[in-house]
């Protein structure tokens, strides 16, 4: 791309090496001249006990309250390509969902029977399930991404990593905020809250809401607005400190959502079904011009409960983290993207989860550091997918598939560190989970349900050393194995085909190195990572025996290696003008994949085909500028990122297709603000996407019938006017 060159120079003049946030997530500088010229340190719970992260033996990135809102960072999907070897996108079909993937490792799907690879936890309580994981931000305090499998310290295994999302606490102090935003496509957005002091020193208490309306970036060829939203989110929120030694919050949130869903544009091959009806690919040369015939929707209703308490007991803190989660969806999309009923899928969803956490750990400083816990979760939902159109035979024709799943989960988790000399730390930990379910289904055309059940477990540890050559100075190195729990196959089209399927593991090796030189003023990370992936569980689309129609279906189908290595740098060049910068690289293949992926080749070997969504190279450089003046505050900002090409979904023309191909892209942010010198208000400008950059999101095939594409929106600006009391 014709950024590429430029950015990589960028990266290497940057050094890029270390960390991407700008500012403390909690605190901290010290006070002296010397740490006031430094970059700014960090103090994340990435282990569950306050560390700087420069002394946290992974590979963590964090970003601060300050470093999000200077960014203009208004979701998750906002930091896609701003930290090295992560993708954090939507899942096109349906905009609430992710498709998040950390070193090659993720899933691109809505399947709630299939296990998420990557944790999403809001407040510490985990998202069981990857639909409304992809909210719009308001009130958020920090976020912290942790690349590599996870257990050993939190309450739900991942195999690739975990997204830690941070609200504010209340404070005692009263306060109120509010920002006005107005943009592009008819955006207009209120987001308020106010918070105080309820008891002296005792109970205070916070609430917060966003308001946004949305016309969304593509417009049907009838007029119609694409990609629409309406969006209601309030949060709620108690903490209560009785003594100095007990403290309790207690969050409730709620989002409503309402929205057209999304606008799939006709990508089908010339050799496909659809075409065949006389609706070739889409080449109009417009890409936010659609040609949709349904009246397509999409709607969320998400409910949160979290009560997270801390009891100070001496020696050891004892930690209970409460969560509920209420999740309706109800989407109806237009697969075929023609004015034809050619394919049509409504998919009415409810899923609720509870969970419970209690964690242990030393609270005392020593030479021995642990976190010992158990977890305990609950989930159950009920889908109906209906599937109608011309492929079933007629406008109206179709059938509907339902299931249904009960799950239970229980863990038993534990770390601990031990300073065998001065300097140097020895770490283990282990993980022992275990899984029940119960599925039902009624597949498409039958006219009765069957239940199945299964249970699933595993005992997963991790092993590491580290070492402090200097207070500027940590080495590392360690292992830890992550676990996938199988399950069954939520649109298998027959009883034989729904399962189960085996669980799948990783192995991680990693060694890195953390740094602060120049006085500080030069912050240096890297890490060096190879992955051995057992077990692979893998989506395959075959054709249910005797129809056109596609079962979806999971299959263990092998193993694959997954070796890279990380860089992020932050450079303070002056008191006001801050570099940061991350370098990422993945060698993602297959070593062992035999499977029928319906193409009429039956079971062969499948190494030759590449991985989705395992970019080569990932790559970002943001320049931050944030100076005193007479007449105020001046804050500007600008972000380049760039991946090079990856397949957006698994299929098995991606060897001799570029049909689900993203082509390189480089992305340029960017945003200047002035708050006035009373701190109280402020206002600033912002871009996304300023170059207009032509991305695709993804393209996914249905079997040999169709395919459909969605596009990332094109450049958008706006405006947000803040203030603060």
């Amino acid at each position: 791309m014709r950024y590429s060159n430029w950015l990589k120079c960028g990266v290497v003049m940057a050094a890029a090496l270390a960390t991407p946030a700008m500012a403390s997530t909690d605190a901290a500088q010290d006070a002296t001249q010397d740490q006031a010229a430094a970059v700014a340190d960090i103090v994340v719970t990435a282990q569950r006990r306050e560390q700087r992260l420069q002394e946290v033996p992974l590979a963590v990135s964090a970003f601060s309250m300050e470093s999000l809102e200077d960014g203009k960072v208004e979701s998750l999907l906002n930091l896609d390509g701003k930290v090295p070897n992560v993708v954090l996108a939507p899942v096109g079909a349906y905009p609430f969902a992710s498709a998040f993937y950390i070193r090659g490792l993720g899933y691109a799907d809505v399947e709630s029977s299939f296990e998420p690879s990557i944790g999403v936890e809001l407040d510490g309580v985990y998202l069981s399930r990857n639909v409304g994981a992809v909210q719009d931000f308001f009130d958020v305090g920090g976020i912290t991404i942790l690349r590599g499998p996870q257990g050993t310290l939190y309450g739900r295994n991942t195999i690739g990593g975990v997204v830690s999302v941070q609200s504010r606490r209340p404070s005692f102090d009263f306060g109120a905020r509010g920002q006005l935003t107005f943009g592009s496509n008819g955006r207009q957005e209120l987001r308020a809250g106010v918070e105080g002091a309820l008891i002296e020193d005792k109970l205070a208490g916070k609430f917060s809401l966003l308001a946004k309306t949305y016309d969304g970036y593509v417009k049907n060829e009838d007029g119609r607005d694409l990609g629409a939203q309406d969006v209601l989110s309030m949060r709620g929120a108690l903490t209560w400190q009785p003594t100095d030694t007990f403290d309790a919050t207690l969050i409730i949130d709620y989002t409503k959502d309402e929205g057209t869903g999304a606008a799939f544009q006709n990508a089908s091959l010339p050799n496909m079904v659809l075409p065949g009806y006389g609706q070739p690919a889409d080449n109009d040369g417009d890409p936010f011009l659609a040609h949709i015939g349904d009246d397509i929707f999409s709607d969320l209703d998400a409910l949160g409960i979290t009560l997270n308490a801390n009891w100070d007991l001496g020696a050891v803190k004892l930690t209970s983290i409460t969560g509920y989660r209420k999740t309706d969806t109800e989407v109806l999309s237009d697969f075929d993207a023609t004015p034809i009923p050619f394919m049509t899928v409504h998919r009415d969803e409810t899923h609720d989860q509870f969970s419970q956490e209690l964690r242990l750990s030393s609270n005392t400083e020593g030479k021995l550091t642990y976190v010992v816990g158990a977890y305990y979760m609950t989930q159950e939902y009920d889908i109906a997918t209906g599937q109608y159109g011309l492929v079933f035979g007629g406008p109206t024709a179709g059938s509907t598939i339902y299931t249904q799943q009960k799950s239970d989960s229980w863990a038993l988790f534990g770390q601990a560190d031990y300073e065998i000399i001065p300097n140097l730390t020895l770490t283990a930990g282990g993980r022992y989970s275990k899984e029940e379910k119960t599925f039902t289904t009624q597949p498409l055309f039958y006219p009765n349900a069957k239940t199945f059940d299964a249970s699933f477990d595993d005992f997963s540890p991790k092993l590491g050393v580290s070492y402090k050559w200097s207070d500027t100075l940590m080495t590392y190195a360690q292992y830890s194995r992550g676990f996938r729990a199988g399950g069954f196959n939520g649109r298998a089209g027959s009883f034989e085909a729904v399962g189960p399927y085996d669980s799948e593991t990783v192995d991680s090796y990693e060694i890195g190195v953390k740094s602060d030189l120049f006085n500080r003023r030069l912050r240096l990370n890297a890490s060096i990572f190879t992955t051995d992936y057992k077990d692979m569980q893998q989506s395959v689309q075959q054709l249910i025996p005797g129809t056109l129609i596609n079962q979806t279906l999971v299959a263990n189908v092998g193993a694959a290696t997954i070796s890279g290595f990380e860089g992020e740098a932050t450079a303070l060049l002056t008191d006001a003008f801050t570099v940061s910068a991350s370098i990422g690289y993945l060698d993602a293949s297959y070593d062992d994949f035999m499977a029928n992926l319906g193409d009429g080749l039956g079971v062969i070997d499948r190494t030759y085909l590449p991985m989705p969504y395992a970019p080569k190279w990932s790559n970002s450089v943001t320049f931050n500028y944030k100076q005193n003046y007479e007449f105020g505050q001046v804050t500007a900002q600008a972000s380049v990122r760039h991946m090079s090409d990856m397949f957006t979904s698994f299929n098995t023309l991606n060897a001799t297709n570029d049909l689900t191909l993203r082509k390189a892209n480089t992305i340029v942010d960017g945003s200047v603000a002035l708050e006035l010198p009373d701190g109280r208000w402020r206002v600033s400008l912002w871009g996304k996407n300023l170059t207009d950059e032509l991305v695709i999101n993804n393209t996914f095939g249905v079997g040999a019938l169709l395919a459909s594409r969605v596009y990332q929106p094109p450049r958008e600006i706006g405006v947000d006017l803040s203030f603060t009391f």
